[in-house]
């Protein structure tokens, strides 16, 4: 029997669940911005995304849904929800969606769940950095030359050669989802793998700039 393909010349089946898991994706956002629209995270909400994620099984496997699922499943362990935890799970959240300015902003915002915590010392000389989303500190050509004049080099994707994933503050409105896109989501997966790709935010990145370098925006 003859398998139908997609318009990539893959398997039809795989193509509509890898749509599904795509759309599961944006309604987990959307149902965590609308948590955080009040400013808290109740025992009752925390239930609703738990219940949530579990009828989502195929979301709840696939970053940054697992994150969000494991964290969940600790706090339920003890079948009670401190103030504590409340607290915690909204920070997560509020890094999953990008802050205040992904729960009320217009523009996208760019996601701080992948960050290396703690940061790390950022070398360039030889080091390859790939940028993604909007940047405060200039266009994303200008701050690309700023890599490549501090001794680094900049490729538009991230592979096994990345070092460094720079994520400018704004999300870009090219991005699959509202808080991030495929560059992340790709070196996220390397990670997990065990590849060292370290995953920054703008404002590590630029104060790690070396100093005397020449203004962005020119």
């Amino acid at each position: 029997m003859s398998t139908s393909l997609d318009p990539d010349g893959q398997p039809l089946a795989n193509f509509n669940s890898y749509r599904r898991l795509e759309r599961d994706i944006s309604e987990m956002l959307g149902l965590a911005k609308g948590v955080l629209a009040d400013g808290r995270v109740s025992a009752d909400e925390a239930a609703l995304l738990q219940r949530w994620l579990r009828t989502h099984p195929d979301a709840m496997q696939t970053w940054p849904a697992n994150v969000l699922a494991a964290r969940l499943e600790r706090i339920f362990a003890d079948g009670a929800v401190t103030i504590e935890e409340q607290e915690d799970l909204q920070e997560l959240l509020s890094d999953l969606v990008g802050g205040n300015a992904g729960i009320i902003a217009q523009d996208n915002a760019s996601t701080a769940l992948p960050f290396d915590r703690p940061p790390p010392s950022l070398a360039f000389p030889d080091k390859t950095f790939v940028l993604t989303g909007k940047f405060a500190l200039g266009p994303r050509t200008a701050c690309e030359r700023q890599v490549t004049n501090a001794g680094g080099r900049c490729e538009g994707g991230v592979t096994m050669r990345t070092d460094y994933l720079v994520i400018g503050t704004f999300g870009s409105r090219d991005w699959i989802h509202t808080s991030h896109g495929r560059k992340i989501e790709k070196a996220v997966e390397y990670r997990e793998r065990g590849r060292v790709i370290h995953i920054v935010s703008e404002d590590h990145w630029a104060t790690s700039l070396p100093s005397g370098l020449p203004n962005p925006h020119l």
